[in-house]
């Protein structure tokens, strides 16, 4: 699917889509809730067990085609992990539908094997989501620091119980037990999904939404089993049918196909995560504060003591956090952008290019360049001075500024040398654009342009060295006017038989 050439028709997210399929991402996922809603309100039976498998498989089935289409998702591998762990919880549900409809109880049951086998799945699926980032060692301690804790309550809540159970045979407390550890394994690596990206990207969202569904539709099975209220076909079994809805919709949403970026510096805290990190920490001694007995009271004052001594370490932290954030900020701000006009500089320009190239390859939606050159500033120069050249510059950038999109970047190349880099936008698009930049030139001043649009395969050096050399034949043939240099058919021809290989 190729991206509009529109310049004001931006999809949400980022991504771009066509008119016809924005929409139709949701009826994957539809489906699969309108099924789940039929379950909960038929009669448990043979009829709701069958719409339940069959929405479980459909499920699997959606998010496994996603993966296939054109372009793919971002890391492919995750997703059809994802579509193989509901495949295994298909035949899990079918397995167990069936010995439940002819009254068969086994513990633990075949069915188990398959529902145990789902976990290292999703934890590796979680994993490889986020295998490109930056900044791996904080998002994994952040995410330990929140779910260790939560390990803590769990077993108190979820897992002690089955060990002190007297009832239970060893297989049977293996088993038990199993299901919440393995939840409790997923936390961190969700987590360190969401501190990685800061859940920026839509199909994260679902897919977040998706997994938090799976493991409350877990603990309220166990805390039913356990207490005795769980019954099949009630709304506990409809989470996990929300929980495949929303793996689908994730797998489905345009969004999936962006490459993430980490969002977090290495040195960067948010408050709202250090509020997080604050609230497991004293999690912990709050356990210890709840749980002791009143004949223990040394423990109980040193539980108080430590959360008071934390709250006000926590507080001198969030101080030092917010200057070295705005330290940061500075400093990151000097060395993207050129002090004169406020254009981005050439450091900014090569990751940019590099980073949309990279997008253009991924999703073949178009990236264009232009190359402008202010044309006789020297002569501007010499008759004004250079004051009043760098301020015809620093004017000039900042209107045009005022006409580009924020995913435009206007960098400066050198001098009076600017490059333009335009995320999906196609020849004729940018050359409207740069003529609308010409036009609003500051003292009555000219320039020329060279365009030039990305071709698969294309280096960056190639994609500006074109561009410059469409600017070279401007100034030949007179200046003041802007010009597209010509498709490299070669390329083209070479591109077009890749993509057909492939």
């Amino acid at each position: 699917m190729r991206a509009p050439t529109s310049r004001d028709d931006e999809f949400q997210d980022g991504n771009q889509a066509s008119p016809g399929i924005r929409g139709g991402w949701l009826l994957p996922p539809a489906i699969v809730l309108s099924l789940a809603l039929l379950y909960v309100v038929l009669p448990y039976g043979q009829a709701a067990s069958a719409i339940y498998v069959g929405a479980n498989l459909l499920a699997a089935v959606a998010v496994a085609t996603a993966v296939w289409r054109r372009p793919r998702p971002y890391v492919p591998s995750a997703w059809l992990l994802i579509a193989g762990a509901l495949v295994l919880t298909t035949v899990g549900h079918a397995i167990w539908y069936w010995l439940d409809l002819h009254e068969l109880e086994p513990f633990p049951s075949l069915a188990d094997l398959f529902y145990l086998a789902v976990y290292p799945l999703f934890a590796v699926a979680l994993w490889r989501l986020g295998r490109d980032s930056g900044r791996q060692d904080d998002a994994i301690s952040d995410a330990l620091m929140l779910g260790i804790p939560a390990v803590v309550l769990g077993w108190a809540l979820l897992i002690a119980p089955y060990v002190y159970d007297p009832e239970l045979t060893l297989l049977q407390l293996v088993v038990s037990a199993a299901y919440p550890i393995a939840d409790l394994m997923l936390l961190p690596l969700l987590l360190r999904l969401v501190f990685l990206h800061r859940m920026q990207i839509r199909a994260h969202q679902l897919l977040l939404a998706a997994v938090l569904a799976y493991l409350a539709a877990d603990v309220l099975y166990a805390h039913g089993n356990s207490t005795g209220w769980y019954a099949p076909g009630g709304w506990t079994d409809s989470l996990w049918l929300l929980a495949y809805a929303l793996f689908a919709a994730g797998a489905w949403h345009p969004s999936a196909r962006r490459i993430p970026e980490s969002r977090t510096s290495r040195v960067e805290l948010t408050r709202r995560r250090l509020l997080l990190l604050a609230a497991a920490s004293i999690l912990m001694p709050g356990i210890i504060l709840v749980a002791a007995g009143e004949d223990v009271g040394i423990v109980r004052v040193a539980a108080i003591a430590s959360i008071l001594l934390f709250l006000l370490v926590m507080q001198r932290m969030a101080g030092l956090i917010r200057k070295t954030q705005d330290q940061a900020a500075s400093l990151e701000q000097l060395v993207q952008t050129d002090p004169l006009t406020g254009a981005a500089n050439r450091r900014h320009l090569e990751a940019t290019l590099a980073r949309e190239m990279a997008r253009a390859e991924r999703t073949e939606a178009p990236l264009s360049l232009a190359f402008i050159d202010v044309d006789h500033f020297k002569a501007y120069n010499d008759r004004h001075g250079h004051s009043a050249g760098d301020a015809l510059l620093a004017e000039m950038v900042a209107t045009w500024q005022r006409n580009l999109r924020p995913t435009d970047v206007l960098a400066r190349y050198g001098g009076e040398e600017f490059v333009v880099v335009l995320p999906d936008t196609d020849a004729a698009a940018c050359h409207a654009l740069v003529e609308r930049l010409r036009d609003c030139l500051p003292h009555g001043q000219r320039c020329s342009a060279g365009i030039a649009v990305h071709q698969p395969g294309e280096s960056a050096d190639r994609l500006l060295w074109r561009a410059d050399q469409a600017l070279y034949q401007v100034k030949r043939g007179g200046r003041d006017r802007s010009e597209i240099a010509p498709v490299d058919e070669a390329r083209t021809e070479k591109g077009a038989r890749e993509k057909g290989v492939e």
